[in-house]
């Protein structure tokens, strides 16, 4: 696959739409919170229940994949943390920076590019991956986001527990497993995918939102979280990849393409809800991180290109 064939039918589409939303929110007053809400309460879930209940993978495909995005998010937080230590990062910027390496846009990146580089099995490859970060984000990141301060990790864990997608992958697997999932041509089953198909656009409708309103005036603190997120990440997934030995080699380079996405939105909120509001050396963790998703986002264009080509030749696994 060239590079031409790999921007035009994977990174194409998602930056096409996505420009759709930054215009959007350039010329007219959207509300982007409805849309957010749409989408996490409603699409998604719908998606993911349809992906999973007529997906083709194996139950050890997704153990494995389980164990490889766990081991990545430990991985990444780990070297966040010596990289962060060793060029001066503390408190709340040293957890911003390790929120910003260890949770890739697996949701509103990961599953459209999947979808458009490696049709059916990557996007239900990306919806397994993306709730299994959910898991590691309301546990591992909220202890991340809320050191130092005052504020209930407790508390906040059971959000995950508010989630209509965790309940629809639960539902998906309980329906498999007791042989209840309606045939693919059923009216049910072709609503659920109509609804779960949308949630393709929203997101990235969404994406163009959130970077039209993200402040960019901190720049130049971006250097490592962004080295670490588009130059390490998708280093480290590949060999997590080979060390799983996944059966299917699209569901190991998926797995790589999930790795390798920008800084997430998720873990944002976290700091803007956990960490305090002090200002280190002219930025607050929040500018930090919203800054680092911008940048990530915007150069992630060119390395996802490569990195699609690259694995879509099998170049690479």
């Amino acid at each position: 696959m060239s590079l031409i064939g790999a921007f035009t039918g994977a990174v194409g589409p998602i930056l096409a739409i996505s420009a759709v939303g930054y215009l959007l929110t350039r010329t007219t007053d959207i509300d982007v919170a409805s849309l957010n809400t749409v989408g996490l309460y409603v699409l998604v879930p719908a998606l993911a229940f349809h992906s999973i209940a007529t997906t083709q993978l194996g139950g050890t495909a997704v153990l494995k994949l389980g164990i490889g995005v766990v081991a990545y998010a430990l991985v990444m937080v780990g070297i966040a943390w010596v990289v962060g230590r060793a060029t001066g990062e503390s408190g709340p910027l040293l957890g911003a920076l390790m929120l910003a390496a260890a949770i890739p846009n697996s949701g509103f990146i990961g599953i459209p590019l999947s979808e458009f580089a490696f049709g059916a099995v990557g996007r239900t490859t990306a919806v397994l991956y993306l709730t299994i970060q959910n898991l590691i984000v309301y546990t591992l990141g909220v202890y991340i986001a809320s050191q130092g301060t005052d504020r209930s990790v407790r508390r906040s864990i059971t959000e995950i527990f508010r989630l209509p997608l965790v309940y629809a992958v639960v539902a998906a697997v309980l329906f498999r497993a007791g042989g209840f999932v309606p045939a693919a041509d059923t009216a049910l089953m072709d609503t659920l995918q109509l609804v779960g198909d949308s949630s393709i656009p929203i997101m990235l409708l969404i994406l163009g939102v959130q970077l039209a309103d993200t402040d960019v005036s901190a720049v130049s603190r971006t250097v490592t979280p962004s080295v670490l997120k588009l130059g390490v990440a998708p280093l480290v997934g590949v060999v997590i990849a080979l060390a799983l030995g996944f059966d299917d080699p699209t569901v190991a380079r998926v797995f790589v393409l999930e790795c390798a996405t920008p800084a997430a939105v998720i873990p944002l909120a976290l700091t803007i809800e956990y960490a305090d509001g002090r200002v280190i050396e002219g930025i607050t963790a929040p500018e930090y991180l919203s800054t680092t998703i911008y940048v990530t986002t915007v150069l992630g264009v060119v390395v996802l290109t490569v990195l699609v080509a690259l694995l879509q030749s099998g170049a690479i696994i």
